[in-house]
């Protein structure tokens, strides 16, 4: 079996779980490696070295990429057929996080079918995932949900491909007894969060304010952060004056079990997730998680008040009430008996989530993907699915500027919003830029790019909207589309009419 991973090396549970995967087949004796993506002047972690089987050295940024897919399928190739020698069967391959990655398997698949076999892991409930899987169905023999409501989400939007859905949960390395911990009485609560040091997914600006509150609120604590990230420097900047905060930064992955023996509870405030690597790592280790209750991998694992807490709070819910409901959850922890929580959680995470049920299912997977027949890509269509400039990419889908420019059209006049900076309003940016409305700016959720500019406009965050002297507001995003409409009468109360393109066709049905 082979891995890809273009990116995220040092700190994401994707790459811990595919650590892992590798390592769990090779100990029973299947061939199996990682092929890595590094960017200029970063080199392969440690840790990840005894696995790695190809790498694409000084890599232009996947996200950068314009369709140009020559670097990667060489490296992709030669370990493919390095692990072909070894086994003398096709070899399961499973792209991740980026199309194109599958992109550069389907060019392979154009000529070489017969050595491959694709799996598609769906680890996030992003929308993303399962739009490439739909994208390069050709060529996938196996779509690997992660959790429950993932598996629920595949189905739907392959009801066609139901008999290759499989469900594999993540596994994690757990003891059949529960690590012991001092009793809390007469100290700290200890808190911990472990991840990546970001804001859109993972809400990583909720801790400080969590912590403050629960000073606010009396309760002695201290709180260990653990993890790298784009968002370390402004995280410290809004910690340092928060005495019971530490920053550790980025550990070695077995480094991270002192910490979670350290800790009583784990804390997510995730906007989305697939199956949380590191939240079953708290668990494995007695740690009590406490995470915001989104569709994902959480629910699976986290029964409300018996293996860990559950915080019920929306996707635009202000940060300062999410960590409000946290402390709530944490002083109702505080109430409860710890111990027997520790228990609770360490025993359903032994029962379901151990390494060993993990690579009993990846073998199964192997054993039955490889037996099937080849699939090739079409050699008549563009395999990447990023695109040159003045084509549409793999998240665009071929209609999409004859429906903003009818969209438009109807608003002639009017002063319009567009929601969504990414891949699909930049295919469409020139029929943006030439229609008959009066675009003042656009609209995303990631605070992290409030202030920057696109096509010379203000990027802005949706609670800019009421201060912008807009009427409309159109969704430009195809895999967003149904999350954003979701939104509607709280977008349509700051003010504007909210329009959408696709009206509401689930990814997987062609627009």
């Amino acid at each position: 079996m082979l891995i890809i991973l273009p990116g995220h090396l040092q700190v994401s549970g994707v790459t811990t779980w595919a650590m892992r995967a590798i390592a769990g087949l090779r100990s029973r004796d299947i061939p199996a490696g990682l092929v890595v993506h590094t960017k200029p002047g970063e080199s392969v972690p440690r840790f990840l070295e005894p696995y790695v089987v190809g790498v694409v050295r000084d890599a232009t940024p996947i996200e950068s990429l314009e369709g140009r897919l020559d670097g990667m399928i060489p490296i992709y190739l030669d370990a493919i057929r390095s692990l072909f020698e070894q086994t003398g069967e096709p070899i399961v391959v499973a792209p991740n996080l980026h199309g194109d990655c599958y992109g550069a398997v389907a060019a392979i698949a154009q000529s070489q079918p017969h050595l491959i076999r694709t799996a598609a892991w769906i680890h996030s409930d992003n929308g993303y995932d399962l739009a490439i899987a739909h994208h390069y169905e050709k060529i996938i023999h196996a779509f690997v949900p992660v959790s429950a409501e993932l598996s629920e989400l595949t189905n739907a939007t392959l009801p066609h491909r139901k008999s290759d859905v499989i469900h594999i949960p993540h596994g994690v390395q757990v003891h059949p007894d529960c690590p012991e911990r001092s009793s809390a009485t007469n100290r700290p609560l200890r808190i911990l969060y472990t991840g990546r040091i970001e804001e859109h997914q993972k809400r990583i600006s909720t801790l400080p304010i969590l912590s403050r509150t629960l000073c606010e609120r009396g309760v002695q604590h201290e709180l260990r952060i653990v993890g790298d990230g784009p968002e370390m420097a402004s995280l410290q900047t809004a910690t340092e004056s928060i005495e019971p905060i530490t920053l550790v930064g980025a550990v070695e992955p077995e480094a991270v079990n002192d910490h979670l023996q350290w800790a009583d509870v784990w804390v997510l405030a995730s906007r989305f997730e697939g199956q949380s690597v590191a939240m079953l790592e708290a668990m494995a280790q007695g740690c009590v998680p406490i995470v915001t209750r989104v569709r994902s991998g959480s629910n699976d694992a986290v029964i409300h008040s018996e293996t860990g807490l559950c915080v019920d709070v929306q996707w635009d819910t202000p940060i300062e009430e999410i960590a409000s409901k946290m402390v709530d959850a944490i002083e109702e922890y505080c109430a409860m008996n710890p111990e027997a929580f520790a228990r609770r959680a360490h025993r359903f995470v032994f029962e379901h989530h151990s390494a060993a049920l993990h690579t009993d299912a990846l073998i199964r997977l192997v054993k039955q993907v490889r037996s099937l027949e080849a699939r090739a890509w079409p050699a008549d269509e563009r395999p990447a699915y990023s695109a040159p400039p003045g084509q549409a990419g793999g998240s665009t889908p071929t209609d999409a500027r004859e429906r903003m420019k009818s969209c438009l059209d109807t608003l002639a006049g009017h002063r319009v919003l567009i929601y969504g900076t990414g891949q699909h309003t930049n295919d469409l940016l020139d029929d943006i830029d030439v229609s008959p409305a009066i675009i003042v700016g656009f609209i995303d959720d990631d605070p992290q790019r409030s202030g920057e500019t696109l096509a010379g406009l203000p990027i802005l965050t949706p609670d800019q909207i009421p201060h912008l002297d807009a009427s409309d507001l159109v969704i430009s995003s195809w895999i967003h589309e149904k999350h954003i409409w979701e939104k509607r009468h709280a977008i349509e109360s700051l003010g504007v009419r909210l329009h959408r393109l696709y009206h509401n066709e689930p990814v997987g049905v062609d627009a």
